[in-house]
């Protein structure tokens, strides 16, 4: 089995199909809910996009972007891998790279929003050294999210 982590632009489509299976995900488990955050997940913000392969297959994906223009934050965003996938480490991969290009960027620390029933997710973070903290931006005073934070070695 071969895993490949490939850079692509938010139009590939490869990275779009992984991004439609998401969204069918939120709208299965939140219904409308879910529309709610649309906005917040503008590819056209991206900075850098990341597909996941196993073999050739397009399995995973992840991107981030600046949480505001002024910020040395980077905010990871539409990270997700296929049921079938799952469990080979290729999420902690994908989470790492992304953290990568934010510190190569010069940027200090990464930021996250998630489920708050996402249980196994959350403690998916947890385990890549992210920390709960209040929720930001948009999400301030939102229940169905929580917001996690990874601050990178200087």
């Amino acid at each position: 089995m071969k895993i490949e982590l490939k850079i692509v632009e938010v139009t590939n489509p490869d990275f779009e199909e992984l991004v439609t299976e998401l969204n069918a995900f939120f709208d299965q488990q939140w219904g409308d809910i879910a529309a709610n955050y649309q906005e917040h997940h503008n590819l056209a913000k991206m900075k850098q996009a990341i597909v996941a392969y196993v073999d050739g297959k397009p399995v995973g994906c992840g991107c981030w972007k600046l949480l505001t223009e002024d910020s040395l934050t980077g905010e990871i965003k539409r990270m997700y891998v296929k049921e079938e996938s799952r469990g080979l480490g290729i999420a902690a991969n994908l989470l790492q790279k992304l953290e990568e290009s934010i510190a190569d960027e010069g940027y200090h620390e990464a930021v996250l929003e998630t489920g708050a029933d996402m249980l196994g997710t959350i403690k998916f973070y947890e385990k890549q050294g992210y920390r709960l903290i209040p929720n930001y931006g948009e999400f301030v005073n939102d229940e169905v999210c929580v917001c996690m934070k990874k601050e990178f070695s200087r």
